[in-house]
């Protein structure tokens, strides 16, 4: 399962020994023979673990020898990267070679020398032993292949909330939730065992259009196992958008969320809740003013349900029946089932029907065991061979041996990147571009010619997602995945697995640091109340630290540190002692730097190995005079807040590894030398004073360039822009444009103005466009909608406020592929809306536009699901409210 770890151990050492100066002193010291033999002992090591891998061993003395195994490549990769952190810099310098006779004969007068000397002898002599142990215990043998491996393909995902038969639950539980005779504060509980789909039953009511309706918005708050009721009140206060910077004094948070409440008929979601008390602690925060709020709660115990004071009975969820389980099942295993016109064959049936069984009725197990099976060739052989290995029954209560079976079938490298979600806190939504950037400063995404690590690591991430190892939480514009989540379960068996390695462990309170001494990586799931972070009992050769809450930060003192994140938006985190750190690859933070810029610059300077530098949380002033020196950078994104003091990079940078630069100044005066050497920059997000002939210069270098995001802060005339002379005019995706203060999207040609956003203006392949800040003297949908592609489109103008002597005009076949449109402070008043235009359009959101007529054809659009206007003309609100009646599918916001 660790074959990848001890691939990338075995590579370190390799570049090792290559290294001219470090294979001198080895020679010299007559190292060298010993590390060679090292290295041939990795070499066997890794293969042993990638044939007990193949193999799915289980028994324990095995699974034990492969856990030491595993402890001892991780001893020679700290041997490795210790020797590189502490061999003097000296000892590096040109000329060396020549004088290296004239150091100390003896090996002991060179301390790193001397100690990577006995480490080395030290590991060693542990591989002799554990190769005594496995003669003596006999482990002579990993058995044979329990099925053979295929490569997996890619499958249609199938929304799972629509297989399992939960209407009719989801009817039920809303009935109780809008029962209009209950006026007094009711708790409605559902019930079940860990993935029988309590979350998703609530999620389907949560979205239900009934529901929304009767209550507003409901308000979501994920509690889990170990609950801390200030985060909980937090999370409630920002929801309702009444919490003002971080408070911690429960008593007025609770007071605050109670006002609020009573004036409201409200509806919240607890969901995973696993603790008796939770709700006598919580109850009083909830004001009844008869007025039939509710409060609704999934939880895995009958007994949290019974302690909340409740009219209705615990809503008990049942397992599947065994047609549902079949039918669930066969969705996620054979997706192309029109294939098989007459159904499946028998013998395959009859295995479905057994696999099914084994699953219980639970649907998490049967949608995970089913995704497994689509990756298994469609044949009684790979079926049958599966179903061997599963001697296990499921009981009811857990399915946490199915997942283990679908994870011990990953292919290698995606197993350790599947136990990464042991980092995150439960149903925490994961922003993709952190997951990937990480995986890939771990060193856990093999390089490959035809794709960047990134998209080799999305592919992955995609794989994990068609097992249904992974939960799509959010997607992108152009439909890639923008966040995701983990079952709880499926967080479980990753965090059980990942400990057995000592991959990672997760402290979610003080005293877990006591089980870190071994670990490798340490995600730290809670505020540290201002004490100091680390405890006595940290390994101090971690390799990772994942911070979700409030902490102090020594950064001196790990040394062998490659990945350090703050991962959430509101936390922060002091750091102490701007140095070390030198193997860090992935950096994020969320501190103020400013008055600290020099020192912390020059911290980032010395990080040669850095991949990612993320600061957009972070209050900073100028740092370019540093962090364009680091050449390995891939991803720069900067402080986002108004002021962009970090000038983008200069003309003598080479930054040929950048794909992601955001957030940076292009000044007033640049050198007219050339651009800087970042040609593979794929999005570009910079604030610029004008658009000088150093910015379109630079733009003509970055033939990758996939987002854009320009802001203006001085005059623009886009007449000088030619798009199609760029050459990432094909292939632009997002293009976002903004003005602070006054700009025209005209040119002037002998004295009258004429419109820039001609059919030939933008690139022809957008999927999002944003302009904003701008003047408009005639229609731009009339333009814009003839972009094909454009599926998102944002449009705030800056308008005098008097009436134009235009309008706007969706024609038949415009904006085909169109899904949300947003417009902003127009003063038209009339909009044209022809049958056939604008056939996907889900989402429309009209503000600032008074005088502007609701059009009557909005109640033809075919894909509208969502409508918010805000206006104060009444004739408009009566408009809405006609649509409102013939369309009872959308959802109106009428402000």
């Amino acid at each position: 399962m660790a074959e990848v770890l001890v691939g990338a151990v075995l590579e370190k050492l390799v570049n090792f020994t290559v290294d001219k100066v470090i294979e001198k002193a080895l020679s010299f010291y007559g190292i060298r023979a010993e590390v060679e033999k090292l290295s041939r002992e990795l070499n066997y090591i890794k293969a042993f673990i990638k044939d007990a891998d193949r193999k799915h061993i289980v028994e324990e003395r095995q699974m034990q020898l492969v856990k030491d195994l595993i402890d001892i490549a991780y001893d020679i990769e700290d041997a490795i990267d210790i020797f590189h952190s502490e061999c003097p810099e000296k000892l590096k310098l040109p000329g060396i070679l020549g004088r290296l006779g004239r150091l100390p004969k003896e090996i002991s007068k060179i301390p790193f020398l001397y100690q990577f000397q006995q480490e080395v002898k030290e590991i060693q002599s542990r591989i002799s032993q554990i190769k005594e142990y496995k003669e003596t215990w006999g482990i002579t043998t990993l058995g044979e292949d329990r099925i053979p491996q295929s490569n997996p393909q890619l499958i249609p995902t199938v929304d799972d909330s629509e297989v399992v038969g939960f209407d009719t639950h989801r009817d039920n539980v809303a009935k109780w939730l809008l029962d209009e005779e209950y006026k007094s504060l009711a708790v409605v509980s559902i019930v079940g065992s860990g993935g029988l789909g309590k979350t998703t039953l609530a999620r389907k009511v949560y979205n239900s259009g009934d529901v929304s309706e009767n209550f507003g918005k409901p308000i979501w708050i994920t509690i889990s196992q170990a609950y801390d009721l200030l985060k909980i009140l937090q999370d409630i206060a920002k929801d309702l958008g009444i919490l003002s910077g971080n408070t911690e004094d429960k008593k007025e948070l609770a007071i605050k969320i109670r006002e609020f409440l009573e004036q409201k008929r409200y509806l919240i979601i607890f969901d995973d809740v696993w603790a008796e008390d939770f709700w006598k602690n919580i109850k009083n925060v909830m004001p009844d003013k008869n007025n039939g709020s509710r409060v609704l709660i999934t939880t895995r115990f009958e007994n949290v349900a019974m302690k909340a004071d409740t009219k209705y009975n615990p809503y008990k969820l049942p397992t599947l029946d065994p047609e549902q389980s079949l039918n669930l099942f066969l969705k996620k295993a054979v997706p192309k089932m029109h294939q098989y016109p007459n159904g499946l064959p028998d013998e395959l049936k009859s295995l479905a029907q057994e696999f099914t069984a084994k699953c219980n009725g639970l649907p998490l197990a049967l949608v995970v065991l089913g995704s497994l099976l689509s990756t298994k060739p469609y044949d009684f052989h790979g079926w049958k061979g599966l179903l061997d290995t599963m001697s296990w029954q499921v009981d009811g209560s857990e399915c946490i041996d199915v997942i283990a079976t679908s994870y011990e079938y990953l292919p290698l490298a995606k197993k350790l990147c599947f136990l990464y979600f042991a980092a995150y806190p439960e149903d925490k939504h994961i922003e993709i571009k952190d997951l990937l950037r990480i995986w890939v400063a771990e060193r856990l995404i093999p390089q490959e010619d035809t794709r960047t690590l990134e998209e080799t690591a999305m592919c992955f991430l995609e794989d994990l997602v068609q097992r249904s190892m992974v939960q799509v939480s959010e997607k992108g514009f152009d439909g890639s995945i923008r966040s995701c989540r983990v079952h709880d379960v499926l967080r479980d068996l990753a965090i059980q697995k990942a400990k057995e390695i000592n991959f990672l462990i997760v402290c979610s309170k003080p005293n877990d640091w006591m089980s870190c001494n071994k670990a490798r990586r340490v995600a730290i799931n809670y505020s540290s109340n201002g004490n100091e972070l680390m405890g006595d009992y940290a390994n101090p050769n971690i390799r990772s630290l994942l911070l979700f809450g409030e902490s102090n930060l020594d950064c001196s003192k790990y040394k062998l540190l490659r990945v350090l994140g703050c991962m959430e938006w509101d936390q922060r985190v002091v750091l102490r002692n701007f140095k070390g750190l030198p193997h860090l690859r992935y950096l994020k933070l969320n501190c103020k730097i400013e008055g600290q810029e020099r020192e912390f610059g020059e911290w980032i300077r010395s990080m040669k190995y850095l991949e990612t530098l993320d600061l957009r949380k972070s209050i900073h002033g100028d740092l370019s005079k540093w962090i364009w020196q680091v050449k390995t950078l891939r991803h720069a994104i900067l402080s986002y807040y108004s002021d962009w003091n970090t000038q983008a990079p200069p003309t003598s940078a080479d930054l040929t590894n950048l794909q992601t630069l955001l957030h940076v100044n292009y000044g007033e005066s640049r050198p007219a030398s050339g651009p800087p050497n970042i040609t593979q920059v794929r999005s570009l997000m910079i604030e610029v004073r004008n658009f000088s002939m150093e910015l379109i210069t630079l733009l003509h270098n970055l033939k990758h360039l996939v987002n854009l995001d320009i802001r203006c802060i001085s005059g623009i005339d886009l007449g000088k822009i030619i798009w199609k002379n760029f050459p990432f005019y094909e292939n632009l995706k997002c293009l976002e444009m903004g003005y602070d203060n006054e700009g025209v999207l005209t040119t002037d040609i002998d004295g009258n103005e004429t419109l820039v956003l001609r059919d030939d203006t933008l690139p022809p392949h957008l999927i999002f466009l944003e302009l904003w800040g701008f003047k408009f003297v005639s229609d731009p949908l009339s333009v814009l909608q003839k972009l094909q592609n454009l599926k998102i489109l944002h449009i705030r103008a800056k308008q005098e406020k008097v009436l134009m002597s235009w309008r706007f005009r969706c024609s038949v076949g415009g904006f085909k592929q169109l899904e949300e449109l947003l417009i902003d402070d127009f003063t038209v008043d009339e909009w044209e809306i022809e049958m056939g235009a604008m056939p996907m359009l889900e989402m429309l959101d009209v503000e600032g536009c008074d005088p502007l007529r609701v059009p009557l054809e909005l109640v033809h659009l075919p894909s509208l699901k969502a409508l918010e206007w805000y206006t104060d003309i009444e004739t408009n609100k009566d408009m809405i409210r006609s649509i409102c009646k013939q369309r009872p599918d959308v959802k109106f916001g009428l402000m």
